[in-house]
């Protein structure tokens, strides 16, 4: 790419296109790398509750290694789970195998909520810290390390709804039905997650992701009237952490101008949005990242590296790019067709 440096690491490189300077070929990391999918961390879970796991510093270390030595991606993003922060605010949370997070008491009141207790990032999630030095021991400087949290709104639901949920009854009828709690709800969960990050970013992570899974449910006049504020404070915290701030909402296509508005450094995308749109709607005011659709990769490896070439010829070579699935990998994905799209994205810049 003209004008970019020789010679970049992986973390130069990831840090560098998430702030839109110039860089020798995108950087290439996935959402949920550090999982389902890789034989060895079955091995590890074995040992633990998933819960149990994401507090074992070494064994969230080990996991978060997995998927760089085999693969390479530019970036590392530490094994943990969204829900850590719940936790450390007074919910119960747990994994049911193939049922996804049950959280309880589920908070359907003000009262429920007055419940919930800030907490020091150390002292009850210093696990995370810990797993994070210990990546950077295992990798050296020149692998990026990912740090994130999830949204408000995705945090609230989680907690309102008790668990995963198609509709959001409970959100809605809270955030529609009684907004002054929700937004004390939503006030709380900034509290909380602001020096969580700054915990992280002090452990060594390079950047940062914000992670609104559930977020496209609302409509931008909802998002805008109810989520515009918390998230601009949860981003302007995070950004005075001087590292770069990447949001990503699922299916929040109808929000893309909205969200670069927020004042991230990068917004992630998902496959139902074409590339080329997306950088006509959000101008140079951000960079992008995404989004081959994770079920793409159930194809033959050769299909995959022609899909993965596709999705770079997509967003060009403007830069303010980093490559990623439009969402999670999936549990069963094939690791010849993760090999195929790292494999891919490193050939356009003459690493492979």
């Amino acid at each position: 790419m003209k004008d970019a440096p020789h010679n970049l690491t992986a973390r130069d490189r990831m840090v560098r296109a998430a702030s839109r300077q110039p860089v020798d070929g995108p950087p290439v990391w996935i959402m949920r790398q550090a999982g389902r999918y890789l034989p060895e961390y079955h091995e590890i879970r074995q040992l633990g509750t998933f819960m149990e796991t994401c507090r074992h510093s070494d064994r969230a270390a080990e996991i978060t290694c997995q998927p760089i030595r085999r693969f390479g991606m530019d970036a590392a993003v530490v094994f943990s789970d969204i829900l850590v922060p719940a936790e450390a605010m007074g919910m119960d949370v747990s994994f049911e195998e193939g049922k996804g997070p049950k959280l309880g008491p589920a908070l359907r009141s003000r009262a429920d909520i007055e419940r919930l207790h800030a907490f020091d990032p150390e002292e009850s999630t210093g696990f995370l810290g810990d797993a994070i030095r210990k990546v950077r021991a295992e990798l050296g400087e020149d692998r990026a390390i990912i740090g994130f949290c999830g949204a408000p709104f995705t945090t609230a639901s989680y907690m309102i709804e008790g668990g995963s949920s198609r509709n959001f009854e409970h959100t809605k009828a809270m955030l529609h039905g009684s907004p002054e709690a929700f937004r004390e709800l939503l006030e709380r969960i900034v509290d909380a997650l602001v020096p969580y990050l700054g915990m992280q970013v002090e452990a060594g992570a390079d950047v940062l992701q914000v992670f609104d899974s559930w977020g496209g449910a609302l409509s931008a006049a909802t998002y805008t009237e109810m989520l515009r504020a918390p998230m601009e404070r949860l981003i302007c915290s995070a950004k005075a952490l001087n590292v770069p701030v990447i949001v990503y909402v699922n299916g929040g296509g109808h929000l893309l101008e909205l969200l670069a508005d927020l004042g991230p450094d990068c917004v992630s995308i998902d496959w139902r949005v074409d590339p080329a749109d997306a950088r006509a709607r959000v101008g140079d005011r951000v960079a992008l990242q995404g989004n081959l659709d994770p079920s793409a990769l159930f194809a033959p490896s050769d299909v995959v590296a022609r899909l993965t070439g596709e999705t770079l010829d997509g967003f060009g070579p403007e830069p303010g790019y980093i490559f990623n699935l439009g969402s999670g990998i999936l549990p069963k994905t094939p690791v010849e067709c993760v090999q195929a799209v790292v494999e891919t994205v490193r050939a356009r810049r003459g690493t492979a």
